[in-house]
């Protein structure tokens, strides 16, 4: 009977943990109008402007039966394989295709509710195992766990959650691992965790480390020595070792493409300060076990999202002050939180948790490992009965409460002390919720020692202070308007529908509003056209190749940074370049490019050398002389009269910033588009006037490069450019007209040998097109990034490519007709297939092997 009684409670317990902590969540987003019980919806953050464009553009190629893993809708176009395996692999994004693709904001918020929910049944699963732990009250703590600091810090980030989901089973399987020597449910729960998010999966592989460690420990005899002990367990050692190695590389077949693909983007380069054993955080660390330390606005800087409940931190302490664990118990989770202490306190060790890089922006992500050995450790001394510890243990509430307020204390004199943006981002700090938190310390003490007759008002004290801390890490949020982003989705799909179904290959600027109304605040549109399908040159994401970053910047467009590139900065030149056919003018009317010449066309071999420098204008001079030599420039300089210079260093809005402003008088040079171009990125944008008109790019871009057309001016017209600037000199700029008559010829003798690719429905997709080479030129640009996954066939020929103009693609072609075939294979594919297969056929091998 009692075995029966347990069984039942098994799954009892669990499923209730969840269901609780679905309406405490639900309860959560109701009160705050969230989808779906409002209107207001999560385009916030990156949910906002990354995973939700990527999350609408899986289910758009999915639905549309897409074979191609190449996406042309993320800038130039890239693989989809590290989106895939990033942000898409979660079993819970199957719930996307129950909705239409306007509704895909409503079915993320349940998503993330039922995520929330799903971390607290495998917590107490794995709690019931751990301790053997069989009351109703194992809830209270995967409770904790579901709402712990980093979940409600990080919740928006959806593709996290399911690291918090896969840890607790991990760890079972482990514990069963250990104790029965049978790996099974060790195997295949870290290769879930992996491949569903790799990048947290590869921080549960360090922890997995730490935790056998702990295990391991754990298998020592009193009075047995090392060397005995390690005879008895280097069996079992090496079987981790091994089982381990062949589950992550059993998940090869999708993580080798995309680390390959990965090792192509945009780095920034930590530098060796990223890797010295500095302090992180100070005696503000203890803040973070009290409500409300962090909210959205503090999102990209902040302290370790460590909050588990008062409950909880007290228990933890209070398991090593309890006679009925033994010395060596206590050793053992010494070791095993200050190996997660000092991953998060030491900038090197941090650094390495981060996969070798700083991470830019929501720092200590790996936190949750504390806060899981916290909430196990608090369980445990659950289970042996807190009445045990003497009464010197009952003054650690007080002790506790002095090293939040004493930490919340030094915050303010440690930010003037060390003007660090750190300790700016931890303010302002609230004092009531400061207060409360001691006060509900203090009355959970109260109770608790008081003895398990009071269990019931502990689980309230708790589910009430976990909605609390929840409900306070809301605040900042603005949230989107789902009425409003779903009419202007479906209005923009409308729109562009006549481009986005047509099946050439080409790509579009689009300077019309798409989903911006259902945005509260300003709104970037860096991913558009991957939210509405269209190929465009804009993206935001950390998948983008680095020549891909590099080359927009060359050709002038804006990139605020290493994982954004915009469509302002574009000229006839750059547009000709990326095969640009169509621009959606702002009030939605379409206009065909004059410069468009196909997706490719025949170019002499003098194009193949050009080498780009940091001048944009300079670069374009350098591809129209390759594709048409000239004596006379196609750009020309304008002609300067006057330039003066004024120090307004004490103006309080420029101090210290752009305190230098310059009255620039010019006269141009040629009649056409004047083009602005600092290459030293050090011009102030947003208040420059052009004869006294305000001009400016279509993104913020003050203190960045960008091409910025000036306006048309006729030949010795004069033109004044008024602007602020860090720079006290103007040598850095390059100011000049493009006359149209010189790129049209350009884009007549272009046009002759054109490349218009048509999509083939072939598996995968390919492109195919015919250039007629008449020019008896040796080579055609295709206007396709560098990637090693191309696959062109030239007459049925299989043919290598070249990078041309730092980041585009050429490859060999003979006089007359070409049939030009593209297909996309992804780099490392096959050999991941393999290498997978390898090493799960290997691990069934072993384990049937042991099993005979």
């Amino acid at each position: 009977m009692r075995q029966q009684e347990l069984r039942r409670h098994h799954w009892r317990y669990p499923v209730g943990a969840g269901l609780i902590a679905l309406v405490m969540v639900a309860g959560l987003f109701a009160i705050r109008g969230i989808t779906p019980f409002g209107d207001h919806n999560l385009l916030i953050g990156d949910l906002g402007v990354q995973y939700i464009p990527f999350f609408t553009d899986f289910v758009r190629l999915v639905r549309g039966h897409g074979t191609s893993l190449f996406n042309f809708h993320q800038a130039l176009g890239g693989s989809w394989m590290p989106i895939i395996s990033y942000y898409l692999m979660s079993p819970f994004n199957s719930l996307l295709f129950l909705v239409h693709s306007s509704q895909i904001p409503v079915m993320v918020a349940v998503i993330i509710m039922l995520k929330i929910a799903t971390m607290a049944g495998t917590m107490t699963v794995y709690l019931q195992s751990h301790w053997q732990f069989h009351h109703a009250f194992v809830m209270v703590f995967g409770l904790a766990y579901a709402f712990c600091g980093f979940v409600t810090v990080n919740f928006f980030n959806v593709m996290w959650l399911d690291a918090l989901i896969w840890l607790p089973s991990v760890a079972w399987g482990l514990d069963n691992f250990v104790a029965t020597r049978r790996d099974g449910a060790y195997f295949g729960w870290l290769f879930v965790a992996v491949l569903t998010d790799y990048y947290l999966g590869y921080m549960t592989c360090l922890f997995v480390m730490g935790y056998f460690v702990y295990l391991m420990l754990g298998t020592k005899l009193k009075g047995q020595t090392i060397r005995e002990w390690w005879v008895q367990e280097r069996g079992l050692i090496g079987r981790f070792i091994v089982t381990s190695l062949l589950s992550v590389g059993s998940t090869l077949a999708l993580l080798l493409p995309t680390i390959l693909n990965m090792l192509t983007t945009a780095k920034a380069h930590p530098g060796s300060a990223a890797f010295s054993l500095f302090p992180t955080f100070g005696l503000e660390f203890f803040r973070q076990f009290s409500l409300g330390t962090t909210d959205f606005s503090q999102r990209i800087d902040h302290a370790p999202a460590l909050y588990v409940s008062s409950l909880v931190i007290l228990l933890a302490i209070a398991y090593f002050g309890l006679k009925s664990v033994t010395r060596w118990d206590k050793v053992r989770a010494t070791l095993l939180l200050l190996f997660l202490f000092l991953g998060m306190w030491l900038r090197g060790f941090n650094t390495f948790w981060h996969m070798m890089a700083l991470p830019a922006g929501y720092p200590f992500r790996n936190s949750f490992f504390f806060s899981f050995v916290l909430i196990m450790l608090a369980a445990g001394a659950w289970q042996h009965d807190i009445r045990q510890l003497t009464a010197a243990w009952r003054w650690l509430p007080l002790l506790l409460a002095g090293l939040m307020v004493g930490g919340t204390l030094m915050i303010a004199p440690m930010q003037t002390w060390t003007q660090s943006a750190y300790y700016a981002s931890l303010e302002p700090i609230s004092r009531r919720a400061l207060l409360a938190s001691v006060g509900l310390l203090l009355v959970t003490a109260v109770v608790l020692w008081h003895g398990p007759k009071y269990r019931g008002l502990l689980a309230l004290l708790v589910v009430g202070e976990l909605v609390a801390n929840f409900g306070l890490a809301l605040n900042g949020i603005e949230f989107g308007h789902q009425r409003a982003y779903a009419q202007a989705a479906a209005a923009a799909a409308k729109r562009l529908a006549p481009l986005t179904q047509r099946q050439s290959l080409s790509r579009i600027r689009n300077e019309a509003p798409t989903v911006a109304a259902g945005f509260t605040g300003h709104y970037n549109p860096y991913n558009d056209s991957v939210w509405m399908g269209y190929n465009g040159t804009g993206a935001y994401s950390s998948t983008m190749t680095a020549t891909t970053v590099t080359l927009s910047r060359q050709l002038g467009l804006f990139s605020r940074n290493l994982r954004r590139v915009s469509t302002a900065g574009f000229s006839p030149v750059s547009e000709l370049l990326f095969g640009i056919r169509d621009k959606v003018r702002p009030s939605g009317t379409i206009d065909r490019v004059a410069t468009y010449s196909g997706m490719g066309f025949a170019v002499p071999d003098r194009l193949i050398r050009v080498r780009y420098g940091t001048d944009a204008i300079a670069n374009q001079e350098a591809t129209l002389q390759a594709l048409r030599p000239r004596h006379r420039p196609y750009f020309y300089d304008a002609k300067t009269i006057s330039v003066k210079t004024w120090d307004n260093w004490r103006s309080v809005d420029q101090l210290a910033v752009f305190k230098y402003h310059h009255r620039w008088t010019m006269t141009a040079q040629a009649t056409g588009h004047l083009y602005w171009f600092d290459q030293s990125g050090t011009s102030k944008y947003s208040s420059m006037r052009v004869n006294g008109q305000h001009v400016h790019p279509e993104y913020f871009a003050d203190g960045r490069p960008v091409l910025l057309d000036l306006g048309t001016f006729t030949k010795g017209q004069p033109v004044t450019v008024t602007f602020a600037s860090w720079d006290e000199g103007i040598r850095a700029i390059h100011i000049a007209t493009l006359p149209a008559a010189g790129i049209t010829a350009i884009h007549r003798q272009l046009r002759a040998t054109a490349l218009d690719l048509t999509q083939q429905h072939t598996v995968p997709t390919s492109y195919q097109g015919q250039l007629v080479n008449q020019t008896d030129q040796r080579w055609a640009y295709l206007s396709l990034p560098t990637e090693t996954g191309w696959h062109i066939t030239v007459n049925g020929q299989l043919v290598p490519t070249k990078t041309v103009l730092t980041g585009l693609t050429a490859v060999p072609i003979r006089s007359g007709i070409n049939d030009i075939q593209v297909q996309y294979r992804v780099p490392g594919g096959r050999l991941g297939v393999i290498v997978a297969l390898v090493c799960f056929l290997s691990y069934l091998d072993l384990w049937h092997f042991r099993r005979l």
